[in-house]
């Protein structure tokens, strides 16, 4: 087996790699999305009840619970920006892995491709040779 093939396996396997890596940076982006999605959803859903709680008029027990409730929307709104950040340094993580995989394969590839080319400059000579002994077999026998 020849140098270029064995590393085209070396290639595959690298290649493989980065596949992989490159799912789990998907993934771990469609997660920062859903996650400020949910973000988004819980700051409308707190400014509709802020606003709500500004038009009922409530009773000062009821404002109390009513802000309790609020309370505790914020609170998980925190939590929420919290896991965002946590998603976000996932993803870069995935996204610095990604690359490292990525330029590994590119130069497993061009190493690949370099042996190739010796290969065949190899190969090129080898016939040019066999050519040319070939021509000088041919000559020798037309002169005699």
């Amino acid at each position: 087996m020849k140098k270029s093939q064995r590393m085209q396996v070396l290639v595959d396997l690298a290649k493989r790699k980065e596949d992989s890596a490159a799912q789990q940076l998907a993934r771990d982006k469609a997660k920062v999305a859903h996650d400020v999605q949910k973000l988004n959803e819980l700051k409308e859903y707190a400014g509709q009840y802020e606003s709500e709680r500004n038009l009922l008029g409530l009773s000062a027990y009821l404002t109390t619970n009513y802000q309790h409730f609020v309370d505790r929307v914020q609170q998980a709104i925190i939590q929420q920006e919290a896991a965002i950040g946590r998603s976000e340094q996932q993803a870069d993580m995935s996204m610095r892995r990604w690359l490292q995989t990525r330029s590994k394969t590119k130069s497993m590839d061009w190493l690949k491709e370099k042996n190739y080319k010796a290969e065949l400059a190899v190969e090129a000579k080898q016939e040019q040779r066999q050519s040319d002994e070939f021509a000088m077999r041919r000559f020798l026998d037309n002169t005699r």
